[in-house]
């Protein structure tokens, strides 16, 4: 065989390879961006003295007065209630970095399975459905806050983007974009 035509049959695969390593490697990213955006603030309202009252997607408090500043929203609710929010992104996120991981070393000559593309597709779902739910609504931090007065945080954003790119990635899994040439 011409050397020429080696060449030719090669680059193929070895596209094929670079563009599952760039798509798990989202898949990766976005899982730990979901992960990430748990520690960021979902829900903040101002403060009566200036400034912003920001709790996380685990209920710690931060840039509130300095008796409640770092301290943890259910510790202080005392078993009343709990505010954590960001527990089915955390989930989503965690699912979803080895199935992420199995798509960018997948070989040459296999694809990395519908079964992947569909996790990573109920991670995305759940995450992005999740955060814009608390993007629209943020709620009210178990009915601490009147109504209307909290606003969502940087953490829902982060976590709809991320799951917008997981959704992009089971896409193409799904739709057999990224398997070996033929396997379709």
């Amino acid at each position: 065989m011409p050397r020429d035509a080696r060449q030719r049959r090669v680059e193929p695969v070895d596209r094929r390879r670079r563009v599952r390593l760039v798509a798990g490697l989202v898949a990766v990213t976005g899982g730990l961006a979901l992960i990430g955006s748990t520690f960021l603030g979902w829900i903040s309202t101002a403060m009566d003295t200036g400034g912003r009252t920001t709790i996380s997607g685990w209920g710690t408090i931060s840039g509130g007065s300095s008796l409640v500043d770092g301290a943890n929203f259910n510790t202080l609710m005392a078993g009343v209630g709990s505010y954590r929010p960001a527990v089915p992104v955390v989930i989503a996120g965690a699912v979803t970095v080895i199935p992420g991981l199995i798509v960018a070393v997948t070989g040459a000559g296999r694809g990395p399975g519908r079964v992947i593309g569909a996790l990573l597709a109920a991670c995305g779902l759940v995450a992005t459905g999740w955060s814009v739910a608390k993007l629209v609504d943020p709620g009210d931090a178990v009915g601490v806050l009147p109504d209307g007065q909290g606003s969502a945080g940087a953490g829902p954003l982060l976590a709809a983007v991320a799951g917008l790119a997981l959704l992009l990635v089971a896409g193409s899994l799904l739709a057999g974009l990224l398997d070996p040439s033929g396997a379709r």
